[in-house]
């Protein structure tokens, strides 16, 4: 067993560090230059699946993300481990650009310490940028009194990075049905953000450039809900579960370095000249408030519908109160509903592997926090799923289709379409049992 363990171990070790660089390649999404990026909903690939629901959906094999409560389900060893590719598509202006990205998504262990608490910990990915789009303007200079155009130049924006935690979670169950958890995250990340100009007359060998480099780091909770009324016979019958978090407003800190660089054509750093290095500000991370319902034929079917709603307008950066050139706020509250099932026609079929195998769908609409034109951007998921039983164990996969929707694409004809596909792997295993001789 403890063989076992270590290999275990150094595999989650060597991801561990693979997700460093990993964790954050987005394909190209522009709204993530707002703000500290596009948000992460940090949900398993069965949740995923299923309309991006699972607060008020517990369950004995699988890990929950979004409810630290429902912890106390888990009454063998996990570990689990997702990782997903992408493509996004965006078209502006009768253009098409394709990106493609992927990584992983989340890493999570949980272990019962006794029949009523339950122990937890992992990683998973917060915010994501990835972004870089590039526009051109013109010099002007006096000639007989008026302003006339004299040299055009292109401004490149590039940004990478985003925020990652580390969490540690705990779970307890109150009383028959009912459990409560807590979840602690530490949240760490660099988010880069370039602006490079270089006169478009092809009279200068160099490109000016200022950039930006934040470091953020600082700790998060999350106390969250869990209740279960059980309906008919203990293995059959049927539930119907309720779940709710609360994550609050928190401050954390943000170490700061801007620097002004000459880069060649090539983009080749030439030099670098440090202008700003504070290592004393703060970011605000908004409130977030989660509520879910489900209901399950016990082993075969379960119906879920998430609500979440995050305070946005609220966020502050080390700068301030994210705006536009006008003034105007480019971030507000955002909410996200979701519906989703899983489907398994006999999980106990001895004669049938075809049966055991689950099936999963989902939808989910919502209003992202990105304010553009004085109009908000709204974004619509379908998902889908299937996992494979091992035993205790499973591969789940997953695959969603979605895309930003707004009334400003009458103005800029702007479409933002993604394609996702998931994979997880689930172990569960009993271990850290202290074995009797007769």
């Amino acid at each position: 067993m403890y063989k076992r363990i270590n290999n275990i171990i150094l595999t989650c070790l060597s991801i561990v560090a693979f997700a460093t660089s990993a964790s954050a390649q987005q394909g190209n999404a522009p709204f993530s230059a707002l703000g500290v990026g596009t948000p992460v909903d940090p949900v398993s690939v069965r949740n995923k699946g299923m309309g991006y629901t699972g607060v008020g959906l517990a369950s004995y094999g699988h890990s929950n993300l979004l409810n630290p409560a429902t912890m106390t389900y888990n009454n063998l060893t996990l570990f689990e481990i997702g990782m997903y590719t992408e493509q996004r598509t965006l078209v502006a202006e009768n253009q098409t650009q394709e990106d493609y990205g992927g990584g992983l998504s989340y890493l999570t262990f949980a272990f019962p310490v006794s029949q009523k608490w339950t122990m937890g910990f992992g990683f998973k990915p917060i915010t994501v940028v990835n972004y870089k789009f590039a526009q051109t303007d013109t010099v002007s200079i006096p000639v007989n009194g008026q302003m006339t155009p004299a040299k055009y130049y292109g401004v490149e924006n590039e940004g990478s990075g985003g925020i990652n935690q580390v969490y540690f979670s705990n779970a307890f169950r109150v009383t028959k049905g009912l459990s409560v958890g807590l979840e602690l995250g530490y949240n760490i990340g660099i988010i880069e953000r370039v602006a490079k100009t270089q006169l478009l007359d092809g009279s200068s060998d160099f490109r000016s450039a200022r950039g930006i480099r934040l470091n953020y780091r600082g700790f998060t909770y999350k106390p969250g809900i869990y209740y279960s009324q059980h309906f008919g016979a203990k293995e059959k019958g049927s539930r119907l579960n309720f779940g709710a978090t609360y994550q609050f407003e928190q401050q954390i800190g943000v170490k700061r370095l801007e620097d002004i660089q000459t880069r060649s054509t090539t983009d080749l750093i030439l030099n670098r000249d440090t202008i700003m290095l504070d290592q004393s500000q703060y970011a605000t991370m908004p409130s977030e408030l989660a509520v879910g319902i489900s209901y399950e034929l016990v082993g075969k079917l379960a119906i879920a519908v998430d609500f979440k709603q995050q305070k946005w307008s609220d966020f502050v950066d080390y700068d301030g109160v994210p705006t536009d050139a006008n003034g105007d706020k480019v971030l507000a509250d955002s909410y996200k509903i979701g519906i989703g099932f899983e489907y398994t026609p006999d999980y106990l079929s001895a004669s049938s592997y075809m049966k055991r195998i689950t099936w999963r769908g989902g939808f989910s609409y919502g209003e992202t926090p990105y304010i553009a034109y004085e109009q908000r951007i709204k974004e619509y998921v379908v998902t889908g799923g299937i996992e494979f039983p091992m035993g205790f164990s499973s591969l789940s996969v997953s695959g969603e289709y979605g895309w930003l929707s707004s009334p400003i694409q009458t103005v800029t004809s702007f479409e933002e379409r993604h394609y996702q596909l998931n994979i997880g792997v689930t172990i569960n295993d009993r271990w850290f049992v202290r074995r009797r001789i007769n």
